[in-house]
């Protein structure tokens, strides 16, 4: 195949994701990554469970993440329409929460643990969606005070961003912890 019509195709499809989700911010490409792992997961503890691997079933999750996309792309154009920029954000918590949650719920069927402070940054995570969708409600009725309550921070729950993004670092300083004890008992 024409490297430069793969190229060219490459780049439209590119051109067509930036227009339809007002371009690939962190959240959205998390959101993705935690799609692709609950499928995985999902497979993993289906076949771990023994249940038996449908491709209906399959075929329903992957159509489910489609159309999760679809309501993405449909509040970036709200959010253009009305001059904000917090359905888009709201959805794609709200999913990202979802998304989390059923991973720990495949990790409970597949009977691996699942690290604490984990589970505790994707608690926070769900309180983040609950908070952007009442931010959401509460600018739709009222978007005159919209820039100057926006400025004053991200806060999930009584959390501020950097107290979240220390747990986050916290968290991942426990996995690799954890990671170089399991190396250390695998080389004894």
């Amino acid at each position: 195949m024409n490297p430069a019509l793969v190229n060219m195709l490459l780049g439209l499809v590119g051109a067509y994701f930036t227009f339809a989700f007002g371009g690939w911010t962190q959240l959205l490409i998390l959101l993705c990554i935690a799609m692709a792992i609950d499928y995985i997961t999902g497979v993993a503890a289906a076949i771990r469970t023994g249940d038996k691997l449908n491709s209906k079933i399959g075929f329903w999750g992957l159509t489910r993440k489609g159309l999760m996309l679809l309501v993405i792309l449909l509040a970036n154009q709200l959010d253009l329409l009305m001059g904000t920029d917090v359905i888009k954000g709201g959805a794609i918590y709200f999913y990202l929460a979802n998304e989390l949650i059923s991973i720990t719920e495949n990790y409970a069927r597949i009977g691996l643990p699942f690290p604490t402070k984990v589970k505790e940054i994707i608690n926070m995570v769900k309180l983040q969606a609950d908070e952007e969708e009442a931010k959401g409600a509460a600018d739709k009725t009222d978007s005159k005070h919209h820039s100057s309550e926006k400025d004053e921070g991200a806060h999930v729950g009584d959390l501020t961003q950097e107290e979240v993004l220390e747990a986050v670092k916290e968290a991942l300083e426990d996995l690799e912890a954890h990671k170089h004890r399991s190396e250390e008992e695998t080389e004894k």
